[in-house]
């Protein structure tokens, strides 16, 4: 177990697929943390209350005094408690005061920062829970006012960020949209072990220029059927085609992005090959730094 002498609170980051929890000292330090793959769809019956105990049982044991803050999908409808979104454009200011607070089993209080939705000028709306908070960490930590921010995942979000405030975002099905193709389409079908490849991921987000992307796609299957790509590297060519086609809608000539290490490379490099400049920030940084300053303006703190 934890030596928990210096821990005073915790903060979550509760997901679809994955669980991360940091423990917090009251100045701001991170003491410990831990990664599970307990996300919202491994959670039976609305046990979340259970399934937190069970984890910080085995993790910190003395933990029952420690108020919980948490964000992600733990507060959508599917969640834990549903705390309705906010509407963009949106503060930190705004996050704070929206949040919603219960107590837990064990007495001690948990916090539920909401998410957000924005209307386009279609009149579609689109939401996020969690990247949020890493956009208001990302602002702290490069200590601008003005930003345009990528947060590639299972669905990415591309988000402006101008005078201190969330203006707009959009959602790209990109991670989820590659998972299905190359899992369960004839364009991942009977495929070899698989090498990676970076001939075939520039070829892929230099093809992904054009204005039909559901054609493009089938080229996934040409290339590999007359020998234009290896069988070994179609998983590469069809990366660096859903990516690029993604980057399309960057605007701007500089792009932030923020999340795993890993994936971040493959979007920085499908960005440098059309023209785009780019920073990367750990999405873990960016989530803290996001926290730490919601909850200051929770507890009224400079």
């Amino acid at each position: 177990m934890k030596n928990t002498n210096n821990i005073d609170w915790l903060i979550i980051d509760w997901g679809s697929t994955n669980f991360r929890a940091f423990a917090m000292d009251n100045s701001g330090k991170l003491i410990d943390k831990i990664d599970r793959k307990l996300g919202l769809l491994q959670i039976t019956d609305n046990k979340f209350s259970e399934s937190l105990k069970d984890v910080l049982d085995d993790w910190l044991g003395d933990f029952k005094s420690f108020p919980i803050v948490m964000a992600g999908m733990v507060g959508s409808d599917q969640g834990w408690v549903s705390v309705p979104y906010i509407i963009a454009p949106v503060n930190v200011g705004n996050l704070a005061e929206h949040v919603s607070s219960f107590i837990l089993p064990w007495g001690a209080k948990a916090t539920i920062v909401p998410g957000v939705s924005y209307t386009n000028t279609l009149g579609s709306k689109d939401v996020m829970r969690g990247e949020e908070v890493q956009l208001f960490g990302l602002a702290k930590i490069i200590n601008q006012t003005n930003a345009m921010a990528l947060f590639p995942g299972t669905h990415s979000k591309h988000i402006k960020f101008s005078n201190n405030q969330l203006i707009q975002f959009s959602t790209y099905m990109t991670g989820e949209l590659f998972s299905i193709l190359s899992t369960q389409s004839i364009l991942g079908r009977d495929i070899p072990k698989q090498s990676q490849s970076e001939s075939a991921f520039y070829r892929g987000v230099a093809e992904s220029q054009t204005n039909n992307l559901t054609h493009q796609l089938f080229m996934a299957r040409t290339h590999r059927l007359f020998g234009e790509i290896e069988e070994s590297e179609i998983i590469d060519y069809l990366s660096g085609l859903l990516i690029g086609y993604e980057i399309r809608a960057i605007q701007t000539k500089h792009v932030y992005l923020v999340g795993d290490k890993k994936l971040c490379v493959r979007y920085q490099r499908a960005c440098h090959a059309l023209s785009i400049q780019t920073t990367f920030i750990n999405g873990d940084d960016a989530f803290l730094a996001g926290m730490l300053e919601i909850n200051k303006v929770i507890n009224h703190e400079k």
